[in-house]
């Protein structure tokens, strides 16, 4: 859901950033630069607050919302569609399609190389995380896979066959959604928006 999430989201405000001229777009493309100079470790005790005010703590909003958007694939989606062709916009106007109808059935469909990037970016960031899903979670019927391999190893006792086991399966979804997209990916490293 996270992943999705962020493939909506991102290219969304990437694209109205290098697309849509708005009153205020060169400060929040700024705040956007801002915010990735600031560190995940500073921000996690503000979000810690804000979602126990909400009442999401050890729930799955709690981890979906928070990491629904990411600065760093705003700013790549961004460059990627200041690169896109124009005169397909101008193309997709003049047969009468409006601003959301062009980007989600012209420029997103065009996008798979910068969206196949940012997916395996983002699932494999959420899939691994372990620092956010410790502080939310405190039920163990809750704890992603990170937190439950965490759960093999005690003071005195570590069950190295469990980790090495659960490790292998827990690497699999990621080394699928990385073949899958690797095409694209190689295509989202070599795209110069001149096709």
């Amino acid at each position: 859901m996270t992943t999705f999430l962020n493939l909506l989201f991102n290219s969304m405000a990437g694209y109205a950033l290098a697309r849509i001229r708005f009153p205020g777009n060169q400060f929040w493309f700024f705040i956007i630069l801002a915010a990735l100079m600031v560190p995940g470790q500073i921000t996690l005790l503000p979000k810690f607050l804000i979602l126990k005010s909400l009442g999401w703590l050890n729930s799955y909003q709690g981890l979906i919302i928070p990491g629904a958007i990411n600065a760093t694939f705003i700013f790549m989606m961004r460059q990627f569609f200041i690169n896109f062709p124009r005169e397909l916009e101008e193309a997709a106007a003049l047969d009468g399609l409006g601003r959301f109808e062009t980007f989600f059935q012209i420029v997103l469909p065009l996008a798979k190389p910068a969206l196949a990037a940012q997916t395996i970016f983002v699932f494999m960031g959420s899939w691994n995380e372990f620092l956010m899903p410790l502080v939310i979670m405190s039920d163990p019927e809750m704890f992603t896979l990170p937190l439950g391999l965490n759960a093999f190893k005690g003071e005195y006792v570590s069950y190295w066959n469990y980790i090495m086991a659960a490790s292998m399966i827990f690497t699999l979804p990621a080394l699928a959604i990385y073949v899958f997209f690797n095409r694209y990916f190689i295509q989202g490293v070599t795209f110069t928006g001149g096709k």
